[in-house]
């Protein structure tokens, strides 16, 4: 994964509208299992429905596998061969390749993103759970906005709860990079994200599993703000501007639906010491203000809303 993390404020605790408590504290006490498959026993053991399983697959995971940052930080290219005579061959064979990403997983208890989405996968394939992993391109920081990606660089999973698709990404649930060290801090968020909310910073490879009526471009994608998981606690929309680079300079409106006026909505640049609070304007439930942006150019805009970093936005 090329890019992985937001500015850490972006990793605030997430309230899921389900309440988890009781199987998490429950799976947090498992001990760390050295095979994926003495681990789904135990979870087959203590819980009965698909949705209680899955969810301790999920707190296991981020409980138990800590971010691999220096494989992170100094990737290395691996080249696989093999020959195999029939197609039912050739996916055992990668089969065997994506096992051996999960054993490894286990016994060192370090990952990447292929290391969580093919252990989620394996786990749900033990319990005869319907699972995908989705490959594609994720955006996790202001460098990002308007660059149309090329080359997947991050993974994620889909699992089959009843008859819908709930979108997880265990990696992202785990914790975050601040100043080259890892930092484990679980994050709700990404268990059972909104599909519409997941593609202002997930891109599927493939656009079935947007999992939305309408399909997003890779420009679309691109040409986005940077939106956190605190814009969406506070169920806001973004009514203007829409897109993520800004290339005027002086004051720039922003109207936001949703904002009360109990809301603190504040803003700073990058590299600058300090922030200011901007004056909000109501029109019924669209806030409106505006923000001076500055003539330096290769820049970024962060927008706060009650302490939280909500909107990232490119100046250019």
């Amino acid at each position: 994964m090329k890019q992985l993390f937001f500015i850490c404020l972006f990793f605030c605790f997430y309230a899921n509208s389900q309440d988890f408590n009781s199987i998490d504290t429950k799976v947090r006490s498992y001990p760390s299992y050295l095979s994926a498959q003495k681990l789904a026993q135990k979870i087959n053991t203590d819980f009965t429905t698909n949705r209680a399983k899955v969810r301790a697959i999920f707190t296991w995971l981020t409980a138990h596998v800590k971010y691999d940052l220096e494989a992170y930080n100094n990737p290395t290219s691996k080249r696989i061969r093999f020959t195999y005579r029939s197609e039912k061959e050739k996916q055992q064979k990668l089969q065997q390749i994506k096992n051996q990403i999960v054993d490894e997983t286990f016994q060192t208890k370090k990952a990447v993103c292929e290391g969580y989405a093919q252990s989620f996968k394996r786990l749900c394939d033990l319990l005869a759970i319907e699972a995908v992993v989705i490959k594609g391109y994720a955006r996790s920081n202001s460098a990002d906005i308007g660059v149309i990606p090329t080359k997947t660089n991050h993974a994620w999973n889909a699992v089959k709860i009843g008859t819908q698709w709930k979108l997880i990404d265990a990696t992202w649930a785990t914790g975050y990079a601040i100043n080259h060290q890892w930092k484990k801090h679980f994050n709700d968020y990404y268990f059972f994200t909104k599909p519409t909310e997941l593609l202002r910073s997930h891109l599927p490879e493939h656009a079935a599993w947007q999992l939305t009526k309408t399909t997003l471009t890779k420009k679309d994608f691109a040409n986005q703000p940077l939106i956190g998981q605190g814009f969406f606690m506070n169920k806001l929309t973004l009514l203007t501007p829409k897109k993520g680079v800004i290339t005027k300079t002086g004051n720039v409106t922003f109207k936001l639906k949703g904002l009360s006026k109990n809301d603190i909505i504040g803003y700073a640049f990058k590299d600058t010491p300090y922030g200011k609070k901007a004056h909000v304007t109501f029109n019924n439930t669209i806030g409106s203000f505006v923000v001076n942006i500055p003539k330096k150019r290769n820049n970024a805009l962060y927008l706060f809303i009650n302490n939280e970093v909500a909107l990232e936005y490119k100046i250019r």
